[in-house]
């Protein structure tokens, strides 16, 4: 047991896994602060990113005890390498499905492209069916690299038009927020959507929970501009 704590991983594992579960926790915070009158289309965009970030933070944790598990020596059962790879895919798919509907929430006529991402995952999971691809971790890595980083990217893309956009509503704070969204999935696009190996000798689940709390710090800045805005 006192090895376990010994190991850089075990910390790593958790505070990657913690970094979307303070996600989580500050964004149904600032929607519980916004009332029913400030819950616009953009604003109403960001439950997306709740679920990816919920989803996301389960599968990590779920890691994070499969590290435990074998650390201690003991046989980690299959299950929870199916458990963590699940939420892992479903999260990525979440998270496209974010900045589908970033691109589409001032459009009616562009909303049917909302069903882009559930019709891409069935087109996935046929994919997967038709190769005869039998390893859940690969199928992970494929949807990591496919709706992962479209996800990622498709959202700063459009964080940052945004940023452009809305400013000439003259509201700085609301424009550092969008920019910072930008920059935190662009970065996020690139540490969790391609790469998958250590950076610079340091866990990548470093840089990606770094990603992690920037995006939450800029939406709680995004998210306070329509708090004020109400009160």
């Amino acid at each position: 047991m006192v090895d376990l704590f010994k190991e850089p991983l075990f910390y790593v594992y958790f505070i990657y896994g913690l970094s979307f579960v303070v996600m989580t926790y500050v964004l149904l915070g600032k929607f519980h602060e916004l009332t029913f009158d400030a819950i616009d289309a953009l604003v109403s965009t960001f439950y997306m990113l709740v679920v990816f970030s919920a989803t996301h933070g389960t599968a990590e944790l779920i890691d994070w005890m499969r590290f435990i598990i074998t650390k201690l020596g003991a046989r980690e059962a299959d299950i929870f390498l199916y458990m963590a790879q699940f939420f892992a895919i479903v999260s990525f798919v979440f998270l496209l499905q974010f900045g589908v509907n970033l691109m589409t929430h001032r459009s009616e006529k562009k909303r049917l492209l909302r069903a882009v991402p559930a019709v891409l995952f069935v087109i996935y999971l046929a994919a997967v069916f038709a190769l005869g691809i039998s390893t859940i971790s690969t199928m992970g890595l494929i949807a990591r690299y496919g709706f992962g980083f479209a996800g990622a990217a498709l959202s700063a893309i459009m964080f940052f038009r945004l940023s452009i956009t809305l400013k000439t509503a003259g509201n700085d704070k609301l424009t550092k927020g969008l920019r910072l969204a930008a920059a935190g999935f662009a970065c996020y696009a690139v540490f969790g959507g391609l790469i998958t190996t250590p950076v610079f000798g340091l866990p990548v689940q470093l840089f990606r929970a770094a990603c992690a709390f920037t995006i939450a710090i800029a939406s709680t800045a995004i998210l306070d501009v329509f708090r004020v805005k109400t009160e």
